[in-house]
């Protein structure tokens, strides 16, 4: 049987996970890193058996990004379920608009790319150069930074809310 999501048991993709961050430790040093779903997808099993594995990346990470359709409300998101959109075969144009609307309304935008130019559900490089130009023209008024730093800046700010 080809292993999966499907047929894992949490206790499985806990050990997967922390022998991931154990080998990205040792290549990269140590350091807080944000947790992506693969494919989105947050649970392992099927059926009867499915079961959320959200807790456990909660016990772990900071911040987890999966899909979702909009962007994120800093104050009622959930941090180990942030909503990303997937941009592969987007235009540059329409990036920017999905960044300026999450702007205008107070809210955390994350872009998913998977590839830049070649490889898998890419991103043209030319779109890729447009949006990040348009961020660095704006820079004053649009943050970016990794996940896990906005997340954690948002996480000090609930508390001290």
């Amino acid at each position: 049987m080809e292993r999966s999501l499907e047929n894992v048991s949490l206790e499985e993709i806990e050990a997967d996970v922390l022998e991931a961050e154990r080998r990205l430790n040792e290549a990269l040093g140590p350091a807080q890193r944000s947790f992506s779903y693969p494919c989105y997808q947050a649970y392992v099993g099927d059926g009867l058996t499915r079961r959320s594995y959200v807790p456990v990346i909660a016990r772990h990470f900071t911040a987890a990004r999966g899909r979702g359709e909009y962007a994120n409300y800093p104050l009622t998101c959930s941090l180990t379920y942030l909503w990303s959109y997937p941009v592969e075969e987007m235009t540059g144009p329409r990036m920017i608009d999905l960044v300026k609307r999450a702007v205008s309304n107070g809210q955390w935008l994350i872009l998913t790319f998977h590839s830049i130019g070649d490889g898998h559900l890419p991103v043209a490089q030319n779109t890729f150069v447009e949006v990040c130009d348009f961020l660095a023209r704006n820079r004053s008024d649009i943050w970016g930074a990794p996940v896990v730093e906005v997340a954690r800046r948002v996480a000090d700010w609930r508390k001290s809310a």
